[in-house]
């Protein structure tokens, strides 16, 4: 069923860009803050990098991904940003923004009043909207929150300014109030304009609730609040919301968006629609600049408890190194030529896992081992980690790197920046032993 677009709305201030002509260059001053993807289940209908890549094809200056109750799909529009060849980019022009911005977030919906999207400032702030989904899932039944506006108030309002909050209509002066109270000038309301009677009214809403807290810190700013990132994924968010709410496509009726205006649109259509408010689409600029977190700072953080008083990863793995490279090439019975190639390679690997910080990964596995070989546990070190002298010489592994002239950047590089993959078999009978260490440890 195609659903037409209806035109015919009432006199409002920005009525009149209807007839407007099209503006005759556009800026990539927008940055849309409230996209969602099919991470929110049943109530989006785009991937992620999709839409990272839409945005950035038609030159927003970024992206906010903003799915229901979850990060889930942050990663995945993370990755187009980062490595936009890894997905099938084929049908997308070349990116207009090389400084392209991603930033995330979580639209949460609170029982006791409407939605409220929490935008993370730091690391820190991310840190506390992901322990807040996590304690608002516990008790849920699956694919619910269990969570109240004064839990948002609590764990994100209060978090010394590492979140920022966007409430989403139907508006309540009196929660409004209390975001206020809680968020000050990092409170923002979304302003969309998809052509329904309803945007209209919010539009209007919006601008009486920016005179009436505007002196509080309130500020409007500009939105399309995509569901998808083209309008043909119209018919399958139709489709999507019908399963949602057990109903057929006949039946639905106002449960679907009344068009397709929900999609990423280009720059000069968004600048036409806001073309009485262009301070609303200047003001997303601003927001995205109060959004330093990145996903990139995000590292995991191995135990360091095994550290001896003073040393620090990088020196207490050399010397564990230095301690097993006597052992595995003791003087006389090695040439020259083996120990000077050991040697190189020894340093050659240091400087990568140094340079990579995976120091503590090394350490955490020798621990693993070290406690084993206390307990003669048999294990054994497998894969591709007998490429390296590293883990030769800390004995992970027991095939000689050198001796058989293994390639070791087929264990680790820098190219692949990722952690590498050491895995260790432990003799089946024993191998709670270990498992057991590592909880109790």
């Amino acid at each position: 069923m195609k659903h037409k677009k209806n035109y015919s709305l009432p006199a409002a201030p920005w009525s009149s860009f209807f007839s407007s002509p099209q503006p005759k260059s556009s800026s990539n001053n927008y940055v849309e803050l409230l996209a969602r993807s099919c991470f929110s289940f049943l109530a989006g209908a785009s991937h992620p990098d999709e839409m990272v890549l839409t945005a950035r094809e038609l030159g927003y200056r970024g992206l906010a991904l903003c799915d229901l109750n979850g990060l889930y799909g942050v990663a995945r529009g993370y990755q187009a940003v980062e490595k936009p060849s890894h997905f099938d980019a084929s049908h997308f022009a070349a990116s207009k923004n090389a400084d392209f911005r991603y930033h995330v977030g979580a639209e949460l919906t609170p029982f006791d009043s409407s939605p409220v999207t929490l935008l993370p400032i730091s690391k820190e702030g991310y840190a506390r909207l992901s322990r807040l989904i996590t304690q608002a899932k516990r008790p849920a039944a699956k694919g619910y929150l269990k969570l109240s506006l004064s839990n948002v108030i609590e764990d994100a309002g209060q978090a010394s300014g590492e979140l920022l909050a966007i409430p989403h209509p139907p508006w309540n002066l009196k929660d409004l109030g209390k975001l206020v109270d809680a968020f000050g000038d990092r409170l923002y309301l979304p302003v969309h304009r998809d052509l329904t009677w309803e945007s209209i009214q919010l539009s209007r809403e919006a601008m009486d609730l920016e005179r009436k807290f505007g002196s509080s810190g309130l500020t409007l700013f500009a939105t399309q609040r995509p569901l998808y990132h083209e309008p043909s994924r119209k018919r399958l968010h139709d489709v999507m919301t019908c399963i949602q709410h057990g109903l057929t496509l006949d039946q639905a009726k106002t449960v679907l968006t009344l068009n397709s205006e929900r999609h990423l649109k280009p720059l000069s259509e968004i600048q036409r629609l806001f073309q009485d408010r262009p301070d609303l689409i200047a003001r997303t600029v601003e927001i995205s600049n109060r959004l330093g977190f990145s996903l990139s700072e995000l590292h995991y953080k191995y135990p360091q408890e095994t550290l001896p008083p003073g040393k620090t990863s990088a020196q207490h793995l050399r010397d564990l190194v230095e301690t097993g490279f006597n052992w595995r090439y003791p003087k006389k019975e090695t040439s020259q030529t083996t120990l000077d190639k050991a040697r190189h390679q020894v340093e050659h690997e240091l400087s990568i896992i140094r340079e990579l910080e995976y120091e503590d990964y090394f350490l955490t596995l020798w621990d693993i081992c070290d406690f084993a070989r206390s307990k003669d546990i048999l294990h054994q070190g497998r894969g591709s980690a007998a490429n390296s002298i590293v883990c030769f010489t800390l004995g992970l592994t027991s095939i000689d790197p050198i001796k058989l002239g293994l390639l070791f950047e087929r264990f680790l590089s820098r190219e692949r920046a990722e952690p590498p993959d050491i895995d260790i078999d432990f003799e089946h009978e024993r191998r709670e032993e270990v498992i057991q260490y590592i909880y109790r440890d």
